[in-house]
Formats: structure tokens, C-alpha cells, sequence
């Protein structure tokens, strides 16, 4: 038999140690344990930037927006209806296929809410300005379109869908102008049971619009 400390050998009915009077029976010491490594917790992604509202400035009777924001134009030479980004400062807004640029009066913010059925967020909806399509809004997309100065009649159009048929929001007669440049309107989808699913345009202010 051997010292739980020292190791030194015990004769028999020793109850203690006789190097270094450690009692007989003691439990050898236990290594000191490190402490249990805490688990990291994984990083939580950083959610999405949104881009602040800033107002457009106006140029004269012209609007100009701020660099590397994102519009729509239908070209009043070739019809093409296209998306492009602000480059510079100048008041113009080159057609991305003709390359002639015009300049433009104010600006129309729409943003396409995501409400109704899931089934609505399916559904393609046309921009209608003056009875001429402006291209899809998708479910919660924002557009900025860029409008001549004048009167324009706004409004939304679903395609057709079997066994659906097209279906008209309600228009709103809007004037653009350097008092009214800057305009904006949210379109909601209302689900209808076995009916086309119904569009309403309501108007609202522009800070409303998302990522515009």
C-alpha cells in the first residue's frame, strides 16, 4: 500500500503516512479541471440596407435625382420602356436603346404592397399612365417613373389568368409640375374567391415608398 501524496510505502495498520503524515484513506487529488469552453454563438446576419427617401431636386422646370438611384422611363422616340440607374447630376434620362435623353418634370413613386392571398403575390400587374403600359410592378417592389410636366391619368391592370380575366384599378387624374413633382402611391391586392383578384391605388406620401 502506497501514500495517496507521496508515495511512500504503509505498512499494515498505519493510519498515517510516515514521510508526510497524510492520514490513511485520503482520496488522491483531483486535477484542477478547466472550465467547459462556452459555445459561440453563431453570427446573426446583418439584415438588408435600406435606402434612405431622399428629395429630388429641381433643376429649373426639370427634376433631378441623387446618384445611383434606380428609374423608369418609356422613351417618347422608339416606346421602350426601361429601367436605369442616375449616373450623373445633369437633368437628363437617356433611353438605354436609343441613347437620346430627355428631361422630365417630377417624378411618380409607386410601391406594390404585399398583401392579400399568398396567390396575389403571383399575379402580374401592369403601370398604366395616359392609357399606355409602363412595364410590371412585382409584389413588393417600389418604381420611380419619371413624367413629363402635365396631366397624366394613373392606374394599375392585371393580366389575364385562367380562369381569371383582367381586372382595372381605380385611375387617379395627377398633374406634374415644379409644385407637384413629387408624387407617390401604393397599389393593394384584395383576394376574391373565385373572381379576379381586385386592384386599389390609394395615394400616400412619398417617405411612405420603400428603397426608393
Amino acid at each position: 500500500m502506497n501514500c495517496v501524496k507521496c508515495g511512500s510505502v504503509l505498512p499494515g495498520g498505519t493510519n498515517f503516512c510516515m514521510i508526510c503524515g497524510t492520514p490513511v484513506g485520503t482520496s488522491a487529488p483531483q486535477a484542477a479541471q478547466a472550465p467547459a469552453a462556452q459555445a459561440v454563438p453563431a453570427p446573426v446576419p446583418a439584415p438588408m440596407p435600406s435606402i434612405p427617401y431622399y428629395q429630388p431636386v429641381m433643376d429649373g422646370a426639370n427634376i433631378t435625382l441623387p446618384l445611383s438611384r434606380k428609374y423608369r422611363v418609356r422613351c417618347p422616340d422608339c416606346g421602350l420602356v426601361a429601367d436605369d440607374i442616375k449616373r450623373d447630376l445633369t437633368v437628363g434620362f437617356p433611353c438605354p436603346s436609343c441613347k437620346k435623353a430627355y428631361a422630365y418634370g417630377g417624378q411618380l413613386l409607386l410601391y406594390r404592397m404585399g398583401n392579400g392571398m399568398p396567390s396575389c403575390s403571383l399575379l402580374h400587374v401592369d403601370i398604366m399612365i395616359d392609357g399606355v403600359p409602363y412595364g410590371e410592378i412585382t409584389n413588393r417592389e417600389s418604381v420611380r417613373i419619371m413624367l413629363s410636366s402635365g396631366t397624366h391619368i394613373i392606374g394599375m391592370r392585371s393580366r389575364p389568368a385562367w380562369p381569371y380575366s383582367p381586372n382595372q384599378s381605380n385611375q387617379f387624374q395627377i398633374t406634374v409640375g415644379p409644385q407637384s413633382c413629387n408624387l407617390a402611391f401604393k397599389l393593394s391586392i384584395v383576394y376574391r374567391y373565385m373572381a379576379s383578384n381586385g386592384l386599389e391605388l390609394a395615394e400616400c406620401a412619398p417617405q411612405e415608398i420603400p428603397d426608393i
